[in-house]
C-alpha cells in the first residue's frame, strides 16, 4: 500500500520538538508518543500523547485514518478541546502529510517528510478562531521494543 512506516504500520512512535504561539516570542521543547493499531476493517487507529516543558498538561489526540489509497487518505482527529474534525491526507514517497480546512474554530496542517535513517521531520501549523497560530517543529522516530 504506502512505503510510510509512520502512520500506515501498528507500532509506537516518540519524538521531540519545539512549539511557537503567535502570541509569544517565547517556544517550548514537547514530547510525543504515538501508538498506532489496526481495526478489524483496516483503519489505523492513533493515539498521540503530548506533553509540554513544564507544563502539567498532556493533551491526547485521538486520529482515525481511513480510506488509505497509494496517494491519499481520509483522517479523522478529535480530543477534549474539539469536536470530531474531519481532513484528507496525501501521501508521497518522501512525504505523509494532511490538512484540516474549512471548520469554524480550528484550522491547520501536518507534514511528516521521511528521512534516510527511518525519523521523521515534521512541522505543523494551526490557527484558532481567534487567529491565534501555533507553529511546531520537531522529529520522531519509531520506538525499539
Amino acid at each position: 500500500m504506502t512505503k510510510h512506516e509512520f502512520l500506515f504500520s501498528p507500532g509506537q512512535w516518540v519524538g521531540e520538538g519545539r512549539i511557537t504561539f503567535s502570541s509569544s516570542a517565547d517556544h517550548l521543547r514537547f514530547y510525543t508518543k504515538w501508538l498506532i493499531t489496526k481495526d478489524a476493517i483496516g483503519n489505523l487507529l492513533c493515539q498521540q500523547h503530548v506533553e509540554m516543558e513544564g507544563g502539567q498538561d498532556r493533551v491526547i489526540n485521538a486520529f482515525l485514518v481511513s480510506n488509505i489509497t497509494p496517494d491519499s487518505f481520509a483522517i479523522e482527529l478529535s480530543n477534549d478541546l474539539l469536536d470530531k474534525v474531519s481532513g484528507k491526507g496525501i501521501i508521497d514517497p518522501q512525504t505523509i502529510a494532511w490538512e484540516f480546512r474549512g471548520h469554524n474554530d480550528f484550522e491547520g496542517f501536518e507534514v511528516y517528510e521521511s528521512q534516510a535513517n527511518g525519523d521523521y521531520m515534521l512541522h505543523a501549523e494551526y490557527s484558532s478562531l481567534e487567529q491565534f497560530r501555533t507553529i511546531i517543529d520537531g522529529r520522531i522516530w519509531k520506538k525499539s521494543t
